[in-house]
């Protein structure tokens, strides 16, 4: 039939068109480089959420000090010269979980506890794991005496933080912090990670505090519902070695 249109038509069991495989060349290419492009800039768009991670580098640690279940389990190592207040390491499990129940039955004795380091910052926390794993300490003598850190009551203060899971915050996740982090932190304290309570600071490094109830346990679930969001606290500031414990009344609560 005369006029009858020439233009390259697709049939699935024919061969395509030369005219047609150009142009879905360059449609595919152009696709791809627009992806590599959008991805590159939303890489160099995000935020530097700092060094905070697993310190693989440093290998399998073992330390030996006298272990606090309460609020959540902590080792409390010995003052020296860095730390002449003593040093306090927050303990986690493997995964999301803490370490509570087999902690509990060592609860004031000098251990040994094996794992891997988290570190941001100067904050440090053990994944306990591995061959020492957590046992009654083979070699006493290596606390010098030390029965455990004294505990120093601050006052009462009322502070505006994030609710996080100490876990992730300390370097398992980047970040470990805010929304887009909020039901990776629900699960990690669900399973008995220290919860901590960061404030923000304009002029510094953010301040750190473990979490506590009001009588010095752990916290209620119903703190739980509000990671990843900025909220207001009041309750009691207490030292324990280099680490801070903010006993808080759930009642003071506030949504900022």
């Amino acid at each position: 039939m005369t006029g009858q249109s020439r233009a390259p038509f697709y049939v699935g069991y024919l061969k395509t068109p030369r005219a047609l495989l150009a142009f879905l060349a360059i449609v595919v290419g152009g696709a791809l480089g627009t992806s590599a492009v959008l991805a590159v800039t939303l890489v160099i768009a995000q935020g530097d959420w700092g060094d905070a991670g697993f310190q693989w580098g440093e290998g399998y640690q073992t330390r030996t000090g006298i272990l606090k279940v309460d609020p959540y389990p902590v080792l409390y190592l010995k003052p020296d010269t860095s730390h002449p207040q003593g040093r306090a390491i927050p303990l986690s499990g493997e995964g999301k979980r803490g370490v509570r129940e087999k902690a509990v039955a060592l609860d004031g004795k000098p251990v040994d506890i094996g794992g891997f380091l988290l570190r941001a910052g100067d904050r440090d926390m053990l994944q306990v794991g591995g061959e020492v794993d957590l046992r009654p300490a083979r070699d006493r003598s290596a606390l010098a005496g030390f029965t455990g850190p004294s505990s120093e009551t601050i006052g009462k203060q009322t502070l505006r933080g994030e609710i996080v899971d100490s876990k992730c915050y300390l370097g398992a996740m980047r970040p470990g912090e805010g929304k887009t982090h909020k039901l990776c932190a629900n699960l990690c304290l669900i399973g008995g990670i220290p919860p901590m309570f960061v404030v923000y600071r304009a002029d510094g490094p953010p301040e750190v505090l473990l979490l506590a109830g009001p009588g010095g346990g752990p916290v209620t679930g119903a703190l739980l519902n509000d990671t990843a969001r900025y909220v207001e606290l009041s309750g009691t500031v207490e030292r324990r070695a280099d680490l801070l414990v903010f006993r808080v009344d759930p009642a003071t609560l506030r949504h900022l």
